[in-house]
């Protein structure tokens, strides 16, 4: 995994325990590292269609809000994809186009790729989808000090998968820098995204 500055984990420990304000709109639900942001993981996933993708393959001329969560998750998922795609709707007029969506599913054994291209194009046809094995999948995410489990059988024979808890926002380089708390809701979004626009690209 590569190596995390004392700054960026100290910031990471910080999510969910305090309220951060960034001076992007000094929104307390977002927390700002683009002074030092988190290296790109070199986790390499597959996208929807069968193709090979590293983290650096974002696109160079955008911002990447990067989501991990599954398909058939009850709630937050589908939540988390809704907000975002109506707050890309309302910020598109003034900040244009310069964001992609990619979701990594969490439960990459039941999320097919034709499934999860199924479910993403509910939301919006733009948004992307990757999958990985297990280990790769938690790996990508805890690179990116996201906290994810390997989705397991539990007692009672219930199927239990997990989901992060935060957008991550990356650069260009496939760096991460700074994350949209998960629970945001799509006006807070779209204010915020025309400071990480003209911040970050």
């Amino acid at each position: 995994m590569p190596t995390r500055t004392a700054a960026s984990l100290a910031a990471l420990a910080l999510i969910g325990l305090t309220a951060c304000s960034a001076d992007p709109a000094d929104a307390e639900y977002y927390l700002d590292l683009s002074e030092d942001p988190m290296p790109a993981s070199d986790v390499e996933l597959t996208t929807v269609d069968g193709q090979e993708w590293t983290f650096t393959d974002v696109a160079d001329d955008r911002l990447t809000l990067l989501y991990f969560g599954y398909t058939s998750c009850p709630d937050v998922c589908p939540m988390t994809m809704a907000e975002l795609d109506l707050a890309l709707e309302e910020a598109e007029s003034e900040t244009g186009d310069p964001f992609d969506v990619v979701m990594v599913t969490t439960d990459p054994e039941r999320d097919t790729g034709e499934q999860l291209g199924t479910w993403l194009e509910r939301f919006d046809p733009g948004f992307q989808g990757l999958r990985g094995d297990d280990t790769t999948t938690v790996e990508a995410a805890t690179d990116y000090g996201i906290p994810v489990e390997i989705p397991e059988e539990t007692e009672d024979e219930n199927y239990h998968a997990t989901h992060g808890e935060r957008v991550a926002v990356l650069t260009p380089g496939g760096e991460a820098a700074g994350f949209i708390d998960g629970s945001t809701a799509a006006e807070d979004i779209a204010a915020l995204l025309p400071d990480l626009a003209e911040d970050l690209l």
